[in-house]
């Protein structure tokens, strides 16, 4: 947890340095609150960050995160590929079980680094478009309106911002690597769910995890990653 917050405190001067520099150029970000289209993405993040929320859900929030784990379970053993998966998320499995009705995030103190450093250069109905169903004409179209120098194509999201979130999720993952011999990352509402009701956090071995797994029906490697995250 330490770490945790060591890496927000690293990413909140990074990513407003790089908001006031973009914005100071004359172009705009267009996430604000309530838009929540980018909840309805499948968000991967790291373990660690899974546990801080855990130890701070509401009866309320709880009840809507067994729903989702409840669908996911029905539904990702006819995921094929990363694709299906990402596609059937998006368009069937509903948002995210953190956002509330009113589309504003419930946890977003503690939201995961994925979600913060998702910014969109284009409007909020970008980030609920299926690509692969554009047109070739739509397709071009949108490919030539995005910056190049700012963006990691082909999405309309900020590429710094990403980069800078995915080494910080790195350094958390070697640091539960040290410390646990193991380091989990993947679906972060997954994570959370197997924390408040399987107490992962506590689990010593690889091994008896993936038992866990099992018993609540949640082995996939597109859900959940125990790559060896080595020490550079």
């Amino acid at each position: 947890m330490r770490n945790l917050l060591k890496a927000h405190q690293q990413f909140a001067p990074f990513a407003d340095a790089w908001l006031g520099s973009y914005l100071d150029s004359g172009k705009q970000l267009y996430c604000r609150d309530n838009c929540s289209g980018c909840c309805h993405l499948a968000v991967h993040a790291t373990f660690p960050e899974a546990v801080a929320v855990a130890e701070q859900l509401s009866a309320q929030q709880t009840a809507e995160l067994a729903g989702y784990v409840d669908r996911i379970k029905k539904a990702h053993k006819n995921w094929g590929t990363l694709k299906s998966y990402l596609k059937e998320h998006r368009q069937k499995l509903g948002p995210c079980p953190f956002l509330n009705q009113k589309g504003s995030c419930t946890i977003y103190p503690l939201r995961p680094l994925a979600c913060r450093a998702l910014l969109s250069t284009r409007p909020a109905a970008w980030c609920t478009v299926d690509f692969s169903e554009l047109n070739s004409w739509d397709k071009q179209a949108y490919e030539s309106s995005l910056d190049r120098q700012v963006v990691a194509w082909p999405t309309h999201y900020v590429a710094e911002t990403q980069d800078f979130g995915q080494k910080l999720e790195k350094t958390l993952l070697e640091a539960m690597q040290r410390e646990k011999g193991w380091a989990l990352s993947g679906n972060f509402a997954i994570m959370v769910w197997l924390e408040q009701t399987c107490h992962l956090s506590k689990v010593t071995s690889k091994e008896e995890c993936h038992e866990i797994l099992a018993t609540n029906d949640l082995s996939s490697n597109l859900l959940l990653d125990f790559s060896t995250h080595n020490q550079r």
